[in-house]
């Protein structure tokens, strides 16, 4: 037969002993569920809640962490078996985590058992532990619907249940025996008269029965609270620590990647001033060695100059005819330069005259020679005076 299962949980303001001992009271559990219960707070007892359609037998206690117990409605099928239902209690910051973990479900009960520990345990008693007004409000409330059972009177128990088992089915033999027998009676019992004093008497220990339960449940609870408190407050303490552990090593995280940055930014700029460096001794270089090549051409150019110098004196000292030629010149250029203006002016516009190059001396070179002595200084021959150009006479600017 196929069955179901399922797990709830709630966070109820309240310590684990305090709900332990509010599930075993009859009182405490008639009013959070807000029906008729009697329970038997040993293993084997038997629990009956909301008017009997909840059945339930103890299996495991453990006080104030756990409760284990078969469980059935009056909606399960009949010969089908018990349910079995697992509850933890866990201590947590805020109060305390009851999970119910209930298997062993016949198939198509199990959103309805659901609803049930939902709608009738866990909200209710989350509202019955979260304010003392509510709780003295759902008692008050318990009592005038006449849920709460008789103070120190524990009302009768059916039998604990048994698993239903089928009758065998007699034989025709046996029935025909059965029939034979002298039928049981039941001997009839004198009924007993209830003493009033007797019964004062056992209500008043029962009420002081109940006074020290309560007085000793609610001095567990307060040493609970305060265990969970000092556990808290320790939580917190760690938190805290915790949390400024990180925060510590997150500024030398953030400044150790600082450093690194500054590090990377000054290796960037080393090799940026690296690669400049290379990049100027580079141009230089190029620069010297241009130098070295126009210095080379010039000296060359000079070597060239020189030796055409020497050779052209070389010249003119053979030929001895060097100043009659001077004033030749002189004469032809003064006789070109006595041309009338006219000329002058379309030669100027069709052709400029450049001047004449002057030639370098030629550089004396050094040596081992033995200095000459100084001959008599002649007197510099006259030159001849060269003609001066005629300017053009400009045209007078028309006033406007």
């Amino acid at each position: 037969m196929a069955t179901e299962e399922f797990t709830v949980s709630s966070v109820i303001p309240a310590s684990p002993n305090r709900i332990y001992s509010a599930w075993m009271d009859e009182r405490h559990h008639s009013a959070f569920t807000g029906a008729r219960a009697t329970v038997d707070p040993w293993v084997g007892g038997r629990v009956v809640a909301h008017d009997g359609f909840v059945d339930a037998t103890h299996v495991y206690l453990v006080t104030g962490s756990r409760i284990a117990m078969t469980w059935r409605t009056r909606d399960f099928p009949k010969g089908s078996n018990d349910s079995r239902v697992d509850i933890t209690f866990e201590p947590i910051a805020g109060g305390t985590k009851v999970e119910v973990t209930h298997t062993e479900i016949p198939e198509g009960l199990g959103a309805a058992c659901r609803q049930i520990w939902r709608t009738h345990y866990l909200d209710p008693m989350k509202k019955y532990f979260a304010k003392p007004g509510a709780m003295r409000a759902a008692y008050t409330a318990a009592k005038k619907a006449g849920h709460l059972p008789l103070s120190g009177i524990k009302a009768s128990r059916p039998a604990p249940r048994r698993p239903f088992v089928p009758a065998p089915q007699p034989s025709a033999e046996e029935e025909v025996e059965e029939e034979q027998k002298p039928k049981k009676t039941r001997p009839r019992v004198e009924s007993k008269t209830i003493d009033l004093r007797e019964l004062a008497r056992a209500q008043a220990m029962a009420r002081k029965e109940a006074a020290r339960k309560k007085a000793e449940a609610k001095r567990k609870a307060e040493a609970v609270r305060r265990a969970a408190e000092a556990d808290r407050k320790k939580a917190e303490e760690r938190r805290k620590a915790e949390q400024l552990s990180q925060k510590r090593a997150e500024v030398k995280r953030k400044a150790a990647e600082k450093r690194q940055a500054a590090l990377e930014k000054k290796r960037a700029a080393a090799k940026k001033r690296t690669e400049l460096a290379k990049k100027k001794a580079a141009q230089k270089k190029k620069a010297d060695a241009l130098k070295r090549k126009k210095a080379a051409a010039r000296k060359k150019a000079a070597a060239k100059k020189n030796a055409a110098a020497k050779k052209k004196a070389a010249a003119k000292k053979r030929r001895g005819k060097a100043p009659a030629r001077r004033h030749a010149t002189t004469k032809k250029r003064t006789t070109k330069r006595q041309s009338p203006p006219k000329k002058r002016h379309a030669a100027k516009k069709t052709t400029k005259r450049k001047p004449a190059k002057r030639k370098p001396a030629p550089k004396k070179r050094k040596g081992n020679k033995k200095k000459a002595t100084p001959a008599r200084r002649r007197r510099p021959e006259k030159k001849p005076k060269r003609a001066t150009r005629a300017r053009p006479r400009r045209k007078p600017k028309r006033r406007r």
